[in-house]
């Protein structure tokens, strides 16, 4: 997944684009989400051992899909921080 797709998920996500209805297509987001950033951690970790084990590939296609992983984590672990302020503020004016 590109680092784009994992964008414009957040973005529907934070802004309240998902439908409500359930609750499931915000959890169903969320897993590809989860999916689609370690998609990218994997690919990282494969290409990053294929250039020091075999020799194979380049550094730049490995530092880019490093750097396109670390984006993903970040945002990944930025929806989080969001959706747990969301919840503390639930409670905290619930109780």
């Amino acid at each position: 997944m590109q680092i784009d797709d994992v964008r414009g998920n957040a973005r529907a996500l934070l802004s309240g684009e998902t439908t409500p209805s359930g609750g499931s297509s915000f959890a169903k987001a969320l897993t590809e989400m989860v999916q689609n950033v370690n998609s990218d951690q994997v690919v990282a970790s494969d290409q990053i051992r294929a250039l020091a084990l075999d020799g194979e590939g380049s550094i730049h296609e490995a530092m880019v899909a490093i750097s396109r992983a670390e984006g993903s984590f970040r945002l990944m672990m930025e929806v989080r921080n969001r959706i747990v302020q969301g919840v503390n503020e639930l409670l905290r004016t619930a109780g």
